[in-house]
């Protein structure tokens, strides 16, 4: 697995290498783009480890210093190196450095953009989220000491779905991940009253034709999965009802009118993640009719 790190020389950054290296840590050719983005004002171009980039200033001087300290944060058995470039928006940036790399996801650091523990997203993960191609995956200092209580390795992805077209996209890639880590998947898909015309008739019925649908759906992929369907009276309560242990990590998918190889979270999907206190990731649409 290959990841693209958007990297700041500060607790933020640390912590974007530390979920980085927890999420291809045992997958196949683990290894770690980090990309230090500066202002376009100052042009600047380097790889590293490598050799002299032919920049002599103190700008270069200082970008020597950071990328030494981000690849000494990355745990041995990771391939690992740093890209500096400057460039005129950042979350543009990192979508061209993950595209040239063939990342298969980017990484953000949450410090100073989460409330309560929960991840709040900034600007530049608010783009990332209405653009990427590729998975974006984020945390808040909250959510990695639930990681670091599992040793900074996944125990389970839970992927959150929906019951119309999409979820096999989401329940496929999130499926893919879990091979990947070697970790047990879990399929979640939350039920509001407002979901069905008739709550006091209707929902016992759509609760079970939620979950027979699911298991038709991950049994005909083949896939051992746990599947819960929750019921809240509101989102609140229905992401409380849910446990979670030590090295989850979260999936959600794309709106459905998201363009193909594209990622645009949907309201339901940005209101859950800004209720979860765990790593989390959202994945595009593949471009797939499923």
């Amino acid at each position: 697995m290959k990841l693209l790190v958007g990297y700041t020389a500060d607790e933020r950054g640390a912590e974007a290498i530390e979920l980085a290296s927890a999420l291809v840590a045992g997958t196949p050719e683990a290894s770690l783009q980090i990309a230090i983005v500066l202002p376009a004002a100052a042009p600047f171009n380097a790889v590293y480890p490598g050799g002299d980039h032919g920049y002599s200033s103190i700008l270069s001087a200082q970008v020597d210093q950071w990328a030494e300290q981000a690849l000494e944060l990355v745990p041995e058995g990771i391939n690992a190196s740093v890209v500096a470039q400057s460039v005129a928006s950042v979350a543009e940036g990192l979508i061209t450095l993950a595209q040239d790399y063939a990342a298969d996801g980017i990484v953000l650091g949450g410090r100073k953009r989460h409330r309560a523990g929960f991840f709040l997203p900034g600007a530049i993960a608010n783009a990332l989220l209405h653009s990427s191609p590729v998975s974006v995956y984020m945390s808040s200092p909250a959510a990695l000491e639930t990681l670091r209580s599992a040793g900074g390795k996944l125990t389970r992805i839970t992927a959150f779905v929906g019951d119309r077209p999409g979820a096999k996209d989401v329940i496929e890639q999130s499926a893919r991940l879990a091979a990947a880590s070697s970790v047990p998947l879990r399929v979640v898909t939350l039920v509001l009253p407002f979901d069905v015309q008739d709550p006091e008739r209707d929902l016992e019925s759509h609760v079970e034709s939620t979950r027979a649908y699911l298991a038709e759906l991950t049994e005909s992929l083949q896939l051992d999965a746990r599947i819960e369907v929750v019921v809240g009276r509101n989102l609140h309560e229905a992401v409380g009802q849910l446990s979670w242990q030590g090295g989850d990590l979260a999936l959600l998918g794309s709106a459905r009118l998201a363009a193909a190889r594209r990622l645009f979270i949907g309201p339901k999907a940005q209101r859950i993640l800004g209720k979860l206190f765990v790593p989390i990731g959202v994945i595009p649409n593949p471009g797939s009719h499923s």
